[in-house]
């Protein structure tokens, strides 16, 4: 079994990276073997909007997401990290997330297998860490509805500035451990 964390975050080590290698902890654990992808470290174009991956079922774009492609076709979950900037996921993860465009036919049905487990990460320094949950909201519709993924946990790492800060807090790393050695049940 492979769970595949994508990190929309710059920061390797980051409060955002942190709580995703723990629930990679958690799932590697349980027996998965484990991947991490950070976003930053990719050399792909924004999606051009041509359509053709509708119809060619292939994007276009040849570049680092082709082998992202293959890999998010693999796994069996996933985890998916980024924090707040400027209300939203980062410009890293949206832009991400619209390449993966084509993963989706013409009718918007996933070309991914589906069935497949998410957990939800998020920074941000707020301390309220109900703000933003609009975001996962917004975020876990994608991943169902074009995808047919369920996300089985939502995690926060609220009121944190410092960088990998989010370490400190034992209860916060135990429940991303507990996710993820939960995400193949």
């Amino acid at each position: 079994m492979k769970v595949l964390a994508i990190v929309g975050s710059p920061r390797k080590n980051g409060n955002t990276d942190v709580v995703v290698q723990k629930v990679l902890e958690g799932a590697a654990e349980a027996g998965a073997e484990t991947e991490t992808i950070y976003i930053n470290d990719l050399d792909f174009k924004a999606c051009q909007g041509c359509g053709l991956c509708n119809v060619m079922a292939d994007c276009k774009l040849k570049d680092d997401m082709t082998d992202v492609y293959k890999k998010l076709e693999e796994a069996d979950a996933f985890v998916f990290g980024s924090p707040i900037y400027f209300d939203q996921f980062t410009g890293q993860m949206r832009s991400f997330l619209d390449r993966c465009y084509a993963l989706v036919d013409a009718e918007l049905k996933p070309r991914l297998p589906v069935g497949k487990n998410a957990v939800l990460v998020r920074a941000q320094g707020d301390p309220n860490g109900s703000m933003y949950e609009n975001v996962f909201d917004e975020f876990g519709n994608i991943l169902k509805l074009f995808f047919g993924m369920t996300v089985t946990d939502r995690l926060v790492a609220a009121g944190y500035d410092l960088p990998g800060s989010a370490r400190k807090d034992a209860e916060l790393m135990e429940q991303a451990k507990q996710a993820g050695l939960h995400l193949l049940d």
